[in-house]
C-alpha cells in the first residue's frame, strides 16, 4: 500500500489575494504552481495523495474543488470534507504521513498526532 500525503485547499493549493472591497486577503482561485508542484512530485514517486478541506461537502464546495482538480490536471485519489473540523483526527484516521497547510492552528494539531507537516505561508506571515 502507497504512503498518503495529504494537502489542504485554500491558501495552499490556492494563491489567496487582497481584497480591496473587503480590506483583507481571501481564498482565491488561481493555482498555487509550487505546492502543486510539490503534490505532483510525491504521486510521481507512488505516494497516494489527497485533498483534506475543512470545506462543508456541499455541492458548491465539491464542484469547485472538483472542477480546481480537473482544470490543473492534479493526481488526486480522493476529496475528504472535515464540514468544518479540525483535519487532526481525519488525517490520523486516513494514515497521512505529510500534510501541507497554510493555518499554523490545523499543523499545531496535526503535529500532535505525529503527522509531519509543511507550512504555506499566508502572504502576511
Amino acid at each position: 500500500m502507497a504512503q498518503l500525503v495529504t494537502f489542504d485547499f485554500d491558501d495552499t493549493l490556492t494563491m489567496p489575494y487582497w481584497s480591496d472591497e473587503d480590506g483583507y486577503w481571501t481564498s482565491g482561485s488561481d493555482p498555487n504552481k509550487k505546492t502543486i508542484s510539490a503534490m505532483k512530485k510525491f504521486a510521481s514517486k507512488g505516494y497516494d495523495v489527497k485533498i483534506v478541506t475543512s470545506r462543508h461537502g456541499t455541492g458548491d464546495h465539491k464542484r469547485t474543488i472538483a472542477t480546481f482538480v480537473k482544470k490543473h490536471n492534479l493526481p488526486v485519489k480522493d476529496i475528504i470534507f472535515t464540514n468544518g473540523k479540525w483535519k487532526a483526527d481525519t488525517l490520523e484516521r486516513l494514515g497521512s504521513v505529510l500534510h501541507y497547510d497554510d493555518d499554523t492552528y490545523e499543523i499545531s494539531r496535526i503535529k500532535s498526532k505525529g503527522i509531519k507537516t509543511v507550512h504555506i505561508p499566508h502572504p502576511l506571515d
